[in-house]
C-alpha cells in the first residue's frame, strides 16, 4: 500500500508543472542576485449591440419583451385643423408619447433602420401617411447621456429607412435620447381607429457588420 502511495504522489508532482501557465527560476551565487518570473494575459471581449426604444432594462439587463402603445385621442374640435395632438399620458415609458431611446456597441459604426408595412389603416381602409406623425429629440434625464441618439430621419411610409449611426469612438457607441411622438393632424380624415393592428407598428433594427 505504501509503494502505491509513493507512485501516486510522484505521478501528481510530475503532473502539476505541466497544468500550470506561471514560471520559475532559481538563481544562486555570492553576489547580487536577479531572477524573473512571466505571467501570460489572454482577455477576450466579445461583440455586443443593445438597441432600447421604450421600456426595457439598461446594457447587460435581460431582454424585455413589451411593446408601447403611443395613443393619440384627436378632440373633435380640433379634427384637420393643424394643431399637433400629443399623445395620451399612458403612452410610451416616459408618459406622453415620449419614450427612452438606447443604442450602445463595441463593435464600430451601428446602422439603425426604421421599417413600416405602409399606412396606418383604419377598419375601412382609409390610411394616414407615417409622415403625420412627428418626432422630437431631447436629452434624456435618466440615465442621463453625454452623447446624444437623435431620431434623425422621418418614419418611412413603407419598408425601410435609414435612420442613422453616430460615429463610433474607439469603435465603442453609448448613446441615449428621448424620443417623443405626436400627430401633425393636417388632414381631415375618415373616422375611424387607424393602427395598431393594422400597419400601426414601426420595428426598429439595430446591426453591425
Amino acid at each position: 500500500m505504501r509503494n502505491v502511495i509513493l507512485k501516486s504522489a510522484v505521478v501528481l508532482a510530475l503532473g502539476v508543472p505541466m497544468l500550470a501557465h506561471a514560471e520559475s527560476a532559481t538563481v544562486n551565487g555570492g553576489g547580487a542576485l536577479t531572477t524573473a518570473a512571466r505571467l501570460d494575459f489572454s482577455i477576450t471581449i466579445p461583440k455586443v449591440l443593445f438597441l432600447r426604444v421604450g421600456t426595457g432594462g439598461l446594457f447587460g439587463a435581460a431582454a424585455n419583451g413589451a411593446i408601447n402603445l403611443i395613443d393619440v385621442q384627436v378632440p373633435a374640435a380640433n379634427v384637420g385643423n393643424g394643431t399637433a395632438v400629443a399623445a395620451t399620458a399612458a403612452s410610451g415609458d416616459l408618459t406622453n408619447g415620449a419614450v427612452t431611446a438606447l443604442l450602445r456597441s463595441n463593435a464600430g459604426t451601428v446602422t439603425l433602420l426604421a421599417a413600416t408595412t405602409g399606412a396606418l389603416t383604419n377598419a375601412t381602409t382609409d390610411t394616414i401617411p407615417w409622415s403625420e406623425i412627428a418626432i422630437t429629440n431631447t436629452a434624456l434625464v435618466t440615465p442621463a447621456f453625454a452623447n446624444t441618439f437623435p431620431h434623425l430621419a422621418a418614419l418611412p411610409l413603407t419598408g425601410n429607412s435609414a435612420n442613422f449611426a453616430p460615429g463610433p469612438t474607439a469603435k465603442v457607441t453609448n448613446v441615449g435620447s428621448t424620443w417623443t411622438f405626436s400627430y401633425k393632424n393636417t388632414n381631415t380624415v375618415p373616422f375611424g381607429t387607424y393602427g395598431p393592428t393594422a400597419n400601426g407598428r414601426v420595428t426598429y433594427t439595430a446591426s453591425v457588420l
